[in-house]
């Protein structure tokens, strides 16, 4: 279980997130929101990209700060923006992650075949990195993430610039692998979420705005077409 309790994030005078508190267990979470929601910040906390100015994330019990390197050991992690090395083939980028995440080289072949299969490169592993398409890259990045099976998987809008059939196929991959984790995907499109997220938490100027199952907040604000009106009615109106 991942628990945030009261956290705060400020850049200057602007207050990306502002008293949150959580509870995550085994399940799908989408974030919700426009840009500059806060979605982001929240998930560089998490990822300990960042430190908040006040309040804690818990893993099962205990900070994760102090956790440290057992807590990174069990975390997989997709930025939104796409930090590659464009000179490495797309097999050199997994290895290389791999080795960060400290997988056991008898078994680097198959996962990197494993992962690579998942987001539909198996056949590009061996192309350079600068030559793939935006949507190549994003494949590779989420390839990146789910290295070594980890129970939190943090995607920071993982579908950004796919086309619809590799938005249907990301969504299949967050569905099929979420058993037995924690994943927590950003997003501001309904539709890459409707369908598979267990909690939708709605986050507006860094303030949860809402959180619930899809049917439940569409039944809350009153909302009979779908998700897509609940974001009209939060964001829009």
């Amino acid at each position: 279980m991942i628990q945030i309790t009261n956290l705060s994030k400020s850049y200057g005078s602007n207050k990306a997130l502002d008293d949150v508190s959580l509870e995550l267990s085994y399940g799908i979470y989408a974030l919700l929101g426009p840009n500059g929601a806060g979605k982001s910040t929240l998930m560089n906390i998490l990822t300990l990209g960042l430190l908040p100015d006040s309040g804690e994330v818990l893993w099962q019990g205990q900070s994760i700060e102090a956790a440290g390197r057992d807590y990174r050991a069990i975390l997989g992690y997709m930025p939104q923006q796409q930090g590659l090395y464009d000179g490495f083939s797309g097999s050199d980028f997994l290895y290389y992650i791999a080795g960060l995440k400290g997988i056991e080289k008898a078994w680097l072949p198959y996962e990197v075949e494993r992962v690579a299969e998942l987001v539909n490169l198996r056949e590009r592993l061996r192309d350079k990195i600068s030559g793939y398409s935006g949507g190549m890259k994003q494949r590779i990045l989420l390839a990146a993430a789910i290295l070594g099976d980890p129970t939190v998987v943090i995607l920071d809008e993982p579908t950004a610039g796919l086309d619809p059939k590799e938005r249907i196929r990301v969504r299949e991959i967050i569905e099929d692998m979420s058993g037995y984790k924690i994943i927590i995907t950003a997003t501001h499109v309904v539709s890459d979420i409707e369908t598979i997220a267990d909690e939708v938490i709605l986050l507006k100027n860094g303030v949860i705005a809402g959180s619930g199952s899809p049917e439940e907040l569409c039944n809350k604000l009153d909302a009979p077409d779908g998700l897509e009106s609940v974001y009209m009615k939060v964001f829009e109106e």
